[in-house]
């Protein structure tokens, strides 16, 4: 029962603008049961407790229970809690259910916005995009609301495991403006995960998604992307048949190729049927073959291999083979050197050289 008392207090708290996840959670960690509040200070729980304010008691008996239950089912309860959460933001500072609820207010608002912006854990970066982006018949926030936007965005590009591989997805396939900025939300240094979720999206089967996948590489560069670049910059020659294309040359005419009778009152008349008659010539493509060479992601290829080599890109070309080879072969070699390299550098703009000191 204290356990319970303690857990309440702590989510019932108001959180008035908190500047980061990471001075809210010892804060609410300090009010809470020893096991609890360690894993708050670790940062393993799900829940960062900034959406406190918004917890309804239905959010709160699921929290309350996920610490007695099993690890699988503990984290289904915490997941319906925090998506519980949101939802009560939404509702109170985005967009009211209740048609004759009071208006928003600006500080309501900007509570809200505030918090979206300190989301700190997978789970809630998780539940924020399910509810935002359209759950139910609420509209999708993320596409129509620019502040949301900014502020989740700004939230999932702090979260290397769920946030930045999903800013990349956005930044490849979602269209203008969610595409624009998540494309600038994207961190300097992207994550492993951020720069798996690239690899996938050079292998995507949409000419326009693999260029957008490319160019990300190019302004991201990392080593682990070069073999995936190289895979995409060439697509080998497919066969299609069937109809494919034509191209018709000559002259249509009109003439009349037939008579419909109308029968009236002591009257009778025909209505012309138009038919149009072709002359000329058509060629029909019954069969193709497409080569695709990709220009744009050869080179943001080339980017890639100057930047982590610190060496011009090899004049390999499009043969994948050959860039197979030499990223076994060489890529390895050059990148220690180009390492050892920035290291000296580093070492020696710590150097000051100082005037040695006469008697005057």
């Amino acid at each position: 029962m204290l356990t319970t008392t303690l857990l309440l207090a702590a989510l019932t708290a108001t959180v008035v603008d908190p500047p980061s996840g990471a001075e809210v959670a010892p804060a609410l960690a300090s009010s809470l049961p020893s096991a609890l509040a360690s894993s708050l200070a670790s940062g393993a729980t799900d829940s960062s407790g900034l959406l406190g304010e918004y917890a309804d008691d239905d959010a709160r008996q699921l929290l309350v229970k996920a610490q007695r239950a099993s690890a699988k089912v503990g984290a289904e309860m915490r997941e319906r809690a925090t998506c519980a959460a949101l939802r009560q933001l939404v509702s109170r500072a985005l967009n009211p259910i209740d048609a004759h609820a009071k208006p928003i207010s600006a500080d309501e608002r900007a509570r809200a916005i505030a918090t979206l912006a300190c989301l700190s854990t997978p789970l809630e970066i998780q539940c924020a995009l399910k509810v935002l982006d359209g759950e139910g018949s609420r509209p999708n926030f993320i596409a129509c609301d620019p502040q949301v936007r900014r502020a989740i965005f700004a939230a999932m590009a702090k979260d290397p495991s769920v946030g930045q591989p999903k800013l990349v997805e956005l930044a490849v396939v979602a269209d203008d403006p969610v595409r624009q900025r998540a494309l600038d939300s994207l961190p300097a240094e992207l994550s492993p995960r951020a720069l798996d979720e690239i690899a996938r999206q050079l292998g995507s089967d949409r000419e326009m998604h693999i260029n957008r996948a490319a160019s990300i590489a190019g302004s991201h560069p990392a080593a682990s992307l070069i073999p995936s670049l190289v895979s995409a910059q060439y697509a080998a020659p497919k066969v299609k048949r069937g109809d494919e294309a034509w191209i018709a040359i000559g002259t249509a005419r009109s003439y009349v190729q037939n008579q419909i009778p109308i029968v009236g009152d002591a009257s009778t008349s025909f209505q012309p049927v138009i038919g149009t008659l072709f002359e000329g010539s058509l060629l029909r493509v019954m069969e193709s073959m497409v080569e695709i060479f990709r220009t744009e992601v050869h080179m943001n290829l080339a980017t890639v291999v100057e930047e982590t080599t610190g060496q011009p890109a090899p004049p390999l070309g499009y043969d994948e083979a050959r860039w197979m080879v030499w990223t076994r072969d060489e890529l390895p070699r050059l990148m220690a050197a180009h390492q050892a390299e920035r290291e000296r550098d580093a070492e020696t703009a710590k150097t000051v050289t100082r005037p040695a000191a006469h008697d005057g």
